[in-house]
């Protein structure tokens, strides 16, 4: 029987309702979907967008037992690092466990969001605090990342609504510049205008020329987010047909998934691996590429094997992560680099506690973290 998970503290105790769509906007401050790579699928997967929400579970996995565990406590909304979703589901007849999953949630009504290697990639998120559990210091993004690709929305607006217009946009995704959110520049000017027989002016009446004073607003977005930004704007602005330009933008680096960091002291490849352990609470595998100390180390948490050769373009002595194949872990080892494969469960699961206790900071509504007990819902026995 699982162990019961505490309920991360935080405003989300207050306990108030709030949409099923105000979780997702929550969940993609943190993780932006631009961030993820094209393969995957992040979001909403299950669930109605104004459904309303008083308590929210996240966990690693989108397990049979976490939907249990959400449907127990009358949670309306669970958080998953791994999506539900990933090929067409053909029927929701039968055994498999998609259908299975998605029959429960439906029959608790619980909607389901996947934030998977946008959270990865994402400032804060699965490999920052997997690189802070292993005390890395000078740690920065390295290795791949899907290219932004955004656009600029210009808009043009009576300085009194301004403000609104720009929290409009910016809470359907726009305005997003690294670690600053809801960016925006204004700038004064003069628009002019003659209404025809059956519009409805801002100011002025149909078949009279307005000259009027207007605030020139420019945001960036992510073209994915673009069709929900411009009908942000259109529903926030006092103008019953509002001007607005897309300026398409050259596409931009993203956002990697590595980070790179320096342990607090070098070691050899043996007490590198303890240390590790000791840290993720966990039983690491070791191939040694060297024999030299161990200090600059590349960490992507889950099945990422495939990064260790972003460690060595980066001058690495060790790479850690979570899964390792064989014919990986020959290449690497005969390349020269020290690759460590520290689980699944214990390099991801402690960047989903942190999104928990995030969520819980942003959130007026309870959020509890899911964690199994050992050896059951993908949790290896400590």
């Amino acid at each position: 029987m699982n162990n019961p998970p505490p309920t991360v503290s935080g405003p989300g105790n207050l306990a108030r309702m709030v949409p099923v769509s105000a979780v997702l906007a929550a969940v993609e401050r943190l993780a932006p979907p631009e961030f993820a790579f094209s393969f995957d699928k992040v979001g909403l997967q299950v669930g109605v967008p104004s459904a309303s929400v008083g308590r929210v579970v996240v966990s690693l996995d989108s397990s049979l037992a976490a939907i249990r565990y959400a449907a127990s406590v009358k949670a309306q909304v669970l958080v998953s690092h791994h999506p539900l979703i990933w090929d067409p589901i053909k029927n929701l007849a039968g055994e498999g466990r998609a259908a299975q999953a998605v029959r429960l949630l439906m029959q608790n009504d619980i909607a389901i969001i996947g934030a998977h290697t946008n959270w990865d990639c994402a400032p804060g998120g699965i490999n920052d605090v997997l690189a802070e559990k292993l005390g890395l210091m000078e740690t920065e993004a390295v290795g791949f990342a899907e290219p932004r690709r955004t656009a600029k929305i210009v808009t043009f607006v009576p300085p009194e609504h301004e403000t609104s217009v720009i929290d409009a946009m910016s809470e359907a995704g726009a305005g997003s510049i690294g670690l600053y959110h809801r960016c925006a520049f204004s700038s004064l000017g003069t628009g002019t205008y003659e209404p025809q027989e059956g519009s409805d002016p801002y100011l002025g009446k149909p078949g009279d020329r307005e000259t009027v004073g207007e605030s020139r607003v420019e945001m960036v977005t992510p073209l994915n987010r673009l069709e929900g930004v411009v009908k942000a704007l259109t529903e926030a602005h006092p103008y019953d047909e509002p001007a607005y330009d897309v300026v398409m933008l050259r596409e931009a680096p993203g956002q990697p998934a590595g980070r790179v960091g320096f342990t607090p002291r070098s070691m050899d490849s043996c007490a590198f691996v303890d240390y590790v352990d000791d840290a993720l609470g966990t039983k690491s595998l070791l191939w040694q590429g060297h024999d030299r100390p161990i200090s600059k180390v590349l960490v992507v948490g889950g099945a990422a094997a495939d990064c260790w050769k972003d460690a060595v373009a980066a001058g690495c002595d060790a790479f850690v992560t979570g899964e390792v194949p064989q014919h990986i872990a020959v290449e690497a080892s005969e390349a020269g680099m020290t690759i460590l494969a520290s689980g699944h469960y214990a390099t991801e699961n402690p960047g989903m506690a942190r999104m928990a206790e995030l969520l819980a900071e942003s959130l007026p509504v309870a959020v509890e973290f899911y964690d199994p007990a050992p050896g059951l819902a993908g949790r290896p026995i400590d």
